[in-house]
């Protein structure tokens, strides 16, 4: 009795990493889907008995993700949670209270004739709400039954009052959510007029329930007269086929509206089907934050589209232009020098052309921008231009803006001699990745003295091509502390990137020896099929001569895995 009176007084976040920890032990994940849930059912039953505040967190976990099926019609219900198990349904509480997303497949024919209303408030679903639920995704789907649907469609005159109705419906199910996905799994190319129509009020109505719109169809109905208005956020997909210009044509209908944007242009389509309205004339997106383009293979020419004059992004924050370049000039960079805080592009020695030309990014141009990620242009032309000078210099123009506390880019090949000068005043640089540039100890000791703030860095790795010359190996820690000792205050982390399996036992000895001249470097992220290999040597050389006096720093060195979001971390721990 004691124990229970225990767990109801712990703070709610350690009443959370128990539960995760317990759950954790079934290896399966809050957030996926699994056929397993009875696992869930086996570790996490007996905590809903606990108390309150861990069934809260239990269920909480559990029924995250409520979906309900409209295509099948049965006695015992057709809504499931995600992660609980069909046969605990019934467990004495409201699982869906605490639903965060709810999922709805239904044939859209099924709304047409009232058929999936009438399944709506029939129990149970008469009494469903979902309080918490935030993201809404219909899946429109096509089943048998709805090809015989459609050769006996209702009346036109019956189908707007039970779209609007079912509509309705939803609205009082999800009082809350501010997110809607819409998804279409199939759509037949000869489908009606009378079809798509009708299809285009629906999905124009849905948008009405929230503030945040994605797709992942065809988008043809959506362009029909009178397109939906008023959308906030806009996510295009590639589905296969190309609808680049009809969601281009969607967003400009939302311009006044529309904060984000992340599209999909095809190879032949153009982006002035944004930036222009038919009869010439700019369209402004005065609210739009982010921007995402991504274009086909496709390399830059002189025959892309220019605007002069335009300023479509003034409020731009985030932009993300991948593939190839859809602009021939600077429009996507006019009037946000001062709001640009993150910047992706792909280039190639046209994009950088005009760029150049028009003196886009000069120094301290972008006063906000602090984090710029550069990589190469998805179809390249004949010839090398990695080790141009000059495109270096661009390249790291961009870094030497004085927010700049993130850099990224794929394009750095020439040597760390030449790039650390190309640097020039990138001094404000904290996170600094540069994926396909081997560096070995004695460059990145360079690099920690270039850039003050450098926090974490991330490269390929490269053997030291000598060690001090007279230096025994057992004393040449004490030789690094002595010359180097203390250095890069800031520096915590090196992600290292193609270690191979030769160079496994040089790169834990680089490792090391950083640590002992860098106070707080204490995380090495490493590929994950290297790391057990690379730990083995790790605790062998923390226990040999000239490291074991140091065994207690070393012993602080975190490691986990190069492509880890959250890296699962671990100490290590010399015997």
């Amino acid at each position: 009795m004691r124990t229970l009176s225990l767990f109801q007084i712990l703070p709610s976040h350690i009443v959370e990493l128990i539960v995760d920890h317990v759950a954790g032990s079934s290896r399966l994940q809050f957030d996926g889907v699994t056929d397993s849930s009875a696992v869930y059912a086996v570790l996490l039953m007996p905590l809903l008995s606990v108390c309150r505040d861990f069934r809260a967190v239990v269920l909480s976990r559990c029924c995250k993700i409520h979906s309900l099926d409209l295509t099948c019609f049965s006695d015992q219900g057709n809504d499931k949670m995600t992660l609980w198990p069909e046969w605990l349904r019934d467990i004495g509480f409201p699982t869906h209270l605490y639903a965060q997303e709810l999922y709805i497949t239904l044939g859209v024919f099924s709304v047409y004739n009232g058929t999936a209303l009438n399944e709506l408030l029939r129990e149970p679903h008469s009494d469903f709400l979902f309080p918490m639920v935030r993201s809404l995704k219909v899946t429109f789907t096509r089943t048998t039954k709805e090809q015989r649907l459609l050769a006996s469609s209702p009346s036109a005159q019956d189908i707007e009052p039970n779209i609007r109705a079912f509509v309705q419906r939803i609205r009082l199910m999800v009082p809350m959510t501010r997110k809607i996905c819409i998804l279409l799994e199939s759509r037949s190319d000869n489908e009606s007029q009378f079809a798509v129509q009708h299809f285009s009020s629906l999905v124009a109505q849905l948008h009405q329930l929230g503030d945040t719109v994605e797709h992942n169809y065809n988008c043809r109905p959506l362009c029909l007269e009178p397109p939906p208005t008023g959308i906030c956020s806009l996510v295009h997909k590639d589905c296969g086929e190309s609808n680049g210009d009809l969601m281009m044509r969607l967003a400009q209908h939302s311009s006044p509206t529309l904060q984000t944007l992340k599209i999909y242009v095809g190879e032949t389509e153009s982006i002035s089907h944004l930036i222009q309205n038919v009869d010439g004339s700019y369209v402004q997106f005065p609210h739009l934050r982010v921007l995402k383009i991504q274009q086909k293979s496709g390399w830059f020419s002189p025959q892309k589209p220019t605007f002069p004059g335009a300023i479509p992004f003034p409020s731009l924050r985030h932009l993300s232009l991948s593939g190839s370049f859809s602009f021939g000039d600077d429009t996507p960079f006019r009037g946000n020098a001062d709001t640009l805080e993150y910047l992706y592009l792909s280039l190639c020695p046209g994009v950088i052309g005009v760029l150049k030309e028009r003196q886009v990014f000069t120094h301290s141009s972008h006063s906000k921008l602090q984090c710029a990620k550069l990589g190469l242009a998805s179809v390249r032309p004949h010839g090398q231009f990695d080790t141009d000078v000059s495109f270096m210099q661009f390249v790291l123009s961009i870094g030497s803006n004085a927010c700049v506390r993130e850099f990224n880019s794929w394009l750095v090949t020439l040597p760390l001699r030449s790039v650390i000068p190309l640097l020039g005043e990138c001094t404000c640089i904290q996170v600094l990745a540069l994926p396909y540039k081997a560096m070995d100890i004695w460059d990145v000791i360079a690099l920690i003295k270039a850039l003050p703030l450098l926090t974490d860095l991330c490269t390929s790795f490269a053997k030291p091509e000598a060690w001090p010359s007279g230096v025994p190996k057992h004393k040449l820690p004490a030789h690094i502390i002595a010359n180097y000792a203390p250095m890069g205050e800031r520096f915590r982390c090196w992600k290292l990137d193609n270690l191979n399996v030769i160079d496994i036992k040089v790169a834990v000895k680089c490792v090391l020896l950083l640590a002992l001249v860098c106070p707080n470097f204490d995380y090495t992220a490493i590929p994950a099929d290297r790391r057990e290999l690379f730990m083995a040597h790790m605790k062998r050389t923390i226990s040999s001569n000239g490291y074991r006096q140091h065994a207690m720093r070393l012993r602080r060195l975190l490691f986990g895995g190069w492509k880890d979001k959250i890296p699962s971390v671990r100490t290590l721990q010399a015997n």
